[in-house]
């Protein structure tokens, strides 16, 4: 709340900023709504603690967001109106009559009068809440939202991933146990175990270590892992398991053909299965039992079904008499202290530490015995560093609050109410997904932008913006700022089980469900999640309240899409998942959306049934929205040009739209554009000239080179000095001179982190010029993955590749006239290098290696290579000799050592290459694959070959002398 007046603040001081007022006398207007404002925003703070124990100052707090919600919207079309004024394109269609120097045109009189009496109508509505404010009596703060500079210090904390589970080591070994061991039922095909208990003592997590056990692994044919959740969404759980088998055909639709091909099993046989059902509610056996007469017919003697849920009726129900089940109690006081520990004096000294452990003991205590809630009041505590921080934690009135609802924790509130005001608006919107939801912090991030979260007007007080320029002064990206906002959440443990990329990062994470159901319990009443799934009556399209902003639907084939009723009207957020079955219910909805105006992100997931009509011109009208995600939309082949009157467009999803084939002329006015998501889009062959005005782009997949004189040209890159993240240039045989590669300037590209290059001509007896066009394309020297496909130039190879010091990956294919590989062998980052389909390299020797070895160095051997764990060559049909002139070593210590990290290594359809250097086979490679090359296979025939001494103790080794069948190479990224 603090958050949102303070943004609506910001917003008019940048309108008063500016040279062009509304109307006569609405000066008065916007100084009485910014008198009140500041005036309601100095007791804010006093006014969300003390929400929580008072019912009355709860409702004058729900009124004051309704107001402000409105004013935002008011000022936004305001704004956006100016915006599309503006734009020069749009002032010369407007009107001809002369138009103010800021571009605003006076024959927009009627405009500005809408918005004008808009205003008006606000300031009466708001007069009335700063009256009923004054009967409160609530205290004055500083009026910035608390924790404004703890904000700034906590961003060098780290995330702790707890290391194992405090205090259940005795559970863990009985779960894993009763898995090994025979069933309890004698004859029980199907055995299942279920772990029950109250939410927050860690059922989940002691299946999990059950699951990743070595013995477990080793004693189980299959292990499926599938999140339940509530609702029992039978369709997709019966899905995941088809997927994990790895069957057959896992597009099919309708349970009676998923269950069908589930019940067909791996090659008709029985395999013995382990199935892992997380987080159980559904108490019908009607919904799980022809799921488990599938699995009945494929599961051997010795399966086990491992479900974890926190009602015992549950567990009868998933499997009457076959069923064990295991309680899971709370943790005595001596492991939760343990655990708080660990986490809440991480970084303390031990003389700091010793003034907080009595306190701290007196907190523990109040956990209950709880695993959640001492890791959350414990997260808490690790950033308070003095003792009275820690005893008014202690003494908290919210530690008195009973459960409001199940699940909701008075630590859940201490924690949350301790986080700044931006950073709860970020943590609550977390309720628009389903439970066991797993979060792509990416895509999170952007659905924060898209509210306005990460705006520069929210991140400085009104002073910042009025001393800076008349566009506010942004000192860190919104991209940066909702990293660091992330990372807070998560070192607070908002959010849980974190799968990071190769470099350590972050990527994916989800929310414990009991802090799941905290965000839904603080946004019940402005977020709506419904499934709609045709076995309940058809749903009328009413949301509950019109105070309702966020709204999440998971629609499945047997219902009709409702068209929007009532209090649609001032949602903010609509995330569409279906499954693409019914397109009905999509135009229906699509042919009333101009009536959603307010919508700030707009996610419509409908599978194949999206095409050009649905997206009629009434989707212009949503002049609010700044994300549009279209993406896996796979009939989509051209956009409506009324997409690009979505003047505050910043995210625009076209990812798997697989048919499409052109984006609208008038890109180029989305001037607040920063994503064009456009990677899949194998048929994407028009990208218009105007793009390049595009100057805040900060992400763009894919480009396509064409001869189209109104396409966007390579030479065009130049202007996009923002790019970041990756990018792949198609059709680069069109490009005939240096000069236009040279004015891409993608050396000046310092974001760019993957490059592929790709010139998809096949024609191997063209690319005169090709040298000097892949020479003037020279990458950013911070490149981590370099990619570069159907190069028909000459045989050298850029010289700048040498020059990548951080790059990771490199994969070089079909580049037909190279008659030697590049000199690689310098690149100390370099960890994966794929080559392939070289159809003229006859040898690799010295030059490779990119070193001479001819002499010995005076301090010794030198290292080619350094840091490549994974070397793949295939498709190299005249190659024949591997090897260099001086080889390092070691009992001298001189020469060259090759590749000393290499651990994974493949050889593919090379039929003529004689032998494999040594070097290849040290001990740190753990595995080999060679196939379709019958003359290596010879040498390293089993116990006959000559090579087979090197690879014997390999642990993962496969030597095929015939191909497997054929398949067309295409860039992994298309």
């Amino acid at each position: 709340m603090e958050n949102l007046v303070s943004t609506i603040l910001n917003q008019l001081a940048m309108i008063a900023l500016e040279e062009v007022n509304l109307v006569r006398g609405v000066d008065a207007e916007l100084e009485k709504l910014t008198d009140n404002l500041q005036a309601i925003q100095a007791v804010l703070e006093d006014a969300e603690r003390r929400q929580v124990m008072e019912a009355t100052v709860k409702l004058w707090v729900e009124k004051l967001k309704d107001i402000s919600y409105d004013i935002d919207d008011v000022l936004d079309e305001w704004n956006t109106a100016l915006l599309k004024l503006q734009n020069s394109e749009d002032v010369k269609k407007v009107c001809s009559l002369p138009t103010h120097p800021s571009g605003f045109c006076f024959c927009q009189v009627g405009l500005r009068h809408v918005i004008a009496v808009k205003i008006k109508e606000l300031n009466a509505r708001l007069v009335d809440i700063v009256n009923q404010k004054n009967a409160y009596n609530f205290a004055s703060g500083t009026g910035t939202g608390r924790g404004n500079q703890e904000t700034s210090r906590l961003l060098t904390t780290s995330i702790i991933d707890v290391p194992k589970v405090f205090g259940r080591e005795k559970d863990t070994d009985n779960i894993r146990n009763m898995l090994l061991s025979g069933s309890s039922t004698e004859g029980a095909t199907l055995r299942i175990i279920s772990i029950v208990g109250m939410g927050g003592l860690g059922k989940t997590t002691l299946a999990r270590l059950a699951f990743n056990d070595a013995g477990v692994e080793s004693h189980f044919d299959k292990k499926i892992w599938v999140c339940v959740s509530d609702p029992f969404d039978d369709s997709r759980i019966s899905k995941e398991i088809l997927e994990s088998l790895g069957t057959g055909n896992t597009d099919l639709v309708g349970m009676g053909a998923i269950l069908e091909e589930i019940g067909k099993g791996i090659s008709g046989k029985k395999i013995k299965i382990l199935l892992v059902l997380d987080d159980v509610w559904t108490e019908d056996s009607t919904r799980w039992e022809p799921l488990r007469n599938s699995l009945l017919k494929i599961a051997s003697p010795g399966s086990k079904i491992l479900i974890t849920t926190r009602k015992e009726k549950v567990a009868m129900v998933m499997g009457s008499r076959t069923t064990d089940m295991y309680h899971v109690g709370i943790l005595s006081l001596e492991k939760c202290w343990d655990l708080f520990t660990h986490l809440a004096f991480s970084e303390r000294t031990g003389e700091d530490r010793k003034k907080l452990e009595g306190l701290g003991g007196e907190i523990v205590k109040k956990c209950k015995g709880l695993p959640l809630v001492v890791k959350t009041v414990a997260s808490l505590l690790r950033f308070k560093k003095s003792e009275q921080q820690w005893q008014n934690v202690l003494e908290s009135e919210l530690w008195n609050i009973e459960k409001v609802e199940e699940d909701v924790f008075p630590a859940l509130f201490l924690s949350y109410y301790d986080l700044p005001s931006i950073l709860k608006h970020c943590f609550s919107y977390c309720a628009i997904f389903p439970q066991d939801h797993v979060i792509k912090k990416g895509e999170l991030i952007m659905l924060w932008m898209a509210q306005g979260f990460l705006n520069k007007t929210t991140q400085h007080n009104m002073m910042d913006v009025v001393v800076g320029s008349k566009k506010g002064k942004e000192t860190k990206d919104m991209e940066m700022v909702g990293e660091e906002y992330f990372h807070e959440l998560a070192t607070r443990s908002f959010f849980q089980d974190f799968e990071k990329d190769e470099n350590g990062e972050i990527v994916k994470c989800k929310m414990h469900d009991m802090v799941h159901s905290f965000a839904r319990f603080l946004m019940r009443k402005e977020c709506c999640l419904v499934k709609v799934d045709g076995l309940e009556k058809p749903w009328k399209a009413n949301l509950p309240s019109k105070t309702i902003r966020h709204l999440a639907l998971m629609m499945e084939a047997e219902v009709t899409f409702p068209i929007p009723r009532y209090n649609w009207e001032k949602v903010r957020s609509l995330l569409i998942q279906s499954d693409g079955s019914n397109s009905r219910r999509e135009n229906n909805l699509l042919n009333s959306i101009d009536k959603l105006t307010c919508l700030r992100t707009l996610h419509l997931n409908l599978g194949a049934d999206l095409q050009k009509g649905m997206l009629s011109r009434k989707i212009g009208k949503l002049i609010h929205l700044r994300y549009l995600n279209l993406s896996y939309n796979n009939v989509l082949k051209t956009l409506p040009e009324a997409i690009c009157d979505l003047y505050n467009l910043q995210i625009f999803d076209l990812s798997g739209c697989s048919k499409l084939r052109r984006l609208p002329q008038g890109l180029g006015k989305l001037h607040n554009l920063k994503y064009l998501e456009n990677k899949e889009t194998g048929k994407l062959e028009f990208i218009p000239k105007g793009l390049k005005r595009l100057t805040n782009l900060r992400i763009l997949r894919k480009l396509r080179v064409d001869t189209n004189k109104n396409s966007f040209k390579l030479g065009d890159l130049g202007n996009l000095a923002n790019l970041q993240g990756s990018l792949m240039i198609r059709g680069l045989y069109n490009v005939k001179k240096a000069s236009e590669a040279r004015e891409a300037r993608l050396s000046t590209k310092i974001g760019l982190r993957h490059l592929d290059l790709v010139f998809d001509s096949l024609n191997e007896s063209g690319g005169e010029n090709e040298a000097a066009v892949v020479e003037a394309l020279q990458p950013p020297p911070s490149l981590q993955r370099l990619e570069i496909w159907y190069s028909n130039g000459p045989t050298l190879t850029p010289s700048w590749i040498t020059y990548l010091t951080m790059v990771k990956t490199i994969v070089l294919s079909d580049c037909f006239n190279w008659k030697t590989l590049p000199p690689l062998g310098k690149l100390a980052s370099l960890e994966s290098l794929c080559i392939q389909n070289m159809k003229k390299v006859e040898k690799v020797g010295q030059e490779f290696l990119g070193m001479d070895t001819s002499q010995e160095e005076e301090d010794g051997a030198t290292t080619a290579f350094p840091n490549l764990t994974k070397l793949a060559v295939d498709n190299m049909a005249v190659l024949e000799d591997w090897e260099y002139v001086n080889p390092s070593s070691k009992s001298s210590g001189t020469g060259v050592i090759i590749m000393p990290r290499l651990h994974s290594l493949t050889i593919k359809r090379c039929p003529n290459l004689k032998a494999l250097p040594h070097h290849l086979f040290q001990h740190q490679l753990r595995e080999l694959s060679i196939e379709g090359c019958p003359i290596l296979s010879q040498r390293f025939e089993e116990r006959k070959g000559v090579d087979w001494p090197y690879i014997s103790r390999i642990p993962k080794c496969s030597i095929e002398p015939t191909p497997e069948t054929l398949s067309l190479t295409v860039p992994s990224s298309c």
